[in-house]
């Protein structure tokens, strides 16, 4: 695909106040990218083929792409898990999570016992940096990576019985007080703002949304019209594998 050089005269496209609708080009200004991006590097391409935890169907062994739909090789990522040399995907167990069969796969899953989900946070790491913060969300096994999820509870614990949707980078970590890669704003607890009011679903909102809580980045759902289209994007076959 072509790569896109933004120019100077595009570098009042994207502000903090703008919210660009899913699935639109993406356009970036210098100071917005993520860290380790450049205008020069980026493809605007589709993201959900081409970020996030992917399955190389012959060998069901699973690898992680960037934003770039580069495989992730020699990666760590938030709570400990890492890929290889070649990208296998390895959890914060030690399980190297490549299993021969589908067959397989499924006794392996089915014989371990369910690791619930919460916020961390990586000490290790600023609270904020270039709009990337040193919160998390996973389990013991793994977090959360190149993905927009709905969560009843904010970083600092609070629930008042709302969902927010939530963006994490191809490493794991919460996007705060930005714009994300597919041009959205987020506060500075990482809350999805559309037309600077912070976006809520309730609980129970599951026809409107089609029940869909996470979102490949570049393909969010956060009202009716937008989790339609999303709906329409997934299962897409992945041209890498």
């Amino acid at each position: 695909m072509k790569k896109r050089l933004i120019g100077a005269i595009l570098s009042t496209v994207l502000t903090v106040t703008m919210a660009t609708p899913a699935f639109a080009e993406i356009i970036w200004t210098a100071d917005k990218l993520p860290a380790g991006y450049t205008t020069n590097e980026w493809e605007n391409k589709d993201f959900y083929l081409n970020a996030g935890t992917a399955i190389k169907r012959d060998t069901y062994t699973f690898y992680v792409k960037d934003l770039h739909g580069n495989l992730m090789k020699n990666a760590s990522f938030a709570g400990g898990s890492r890929t290889d040399e070649n990208g296998v995907f390895i959890d914060a167990t030690g399980h190297v999570c490549s299993y021969g069969t589908e067959l397989a796969e499924i006794e392996y899953f089915n014989s371990v016992p369910y690791s619930h989900s919460s916020w961390q946070q990586d000490s290790s790491k600023p609270l904020n940096e270039n709009g990337i913060s040193n919160y998390w969300y996973g389990s013991s096994r793994s977090s959360s990576t190149s993905i927009w999820e709905w969560l009843m509870v904010s970083p600092d614990g609070k629930q008042d019985g709302l969902k927010y949707a939530y963006c994490f980078n191809e490493y794991g970590y919460l996007y705060t007080n930005t714009i994300t890669p597919d041009g959205y704003q987020v506060n500075e607890l990482g809350q999805l703002m559309i037309d600077g009011k912070v976006m809520t679903r309730k609980p129970n909102d599951v026809t409107p949304w089609y029940g869909f809580v996470r979102f490949p980045i570049g393909a969010l759902g956060y009202d009716y019209e937008s989790s339609e289209r999303a709906s329409q994007t997934w299962g897409t076959p992945n041209p890498y594998f």
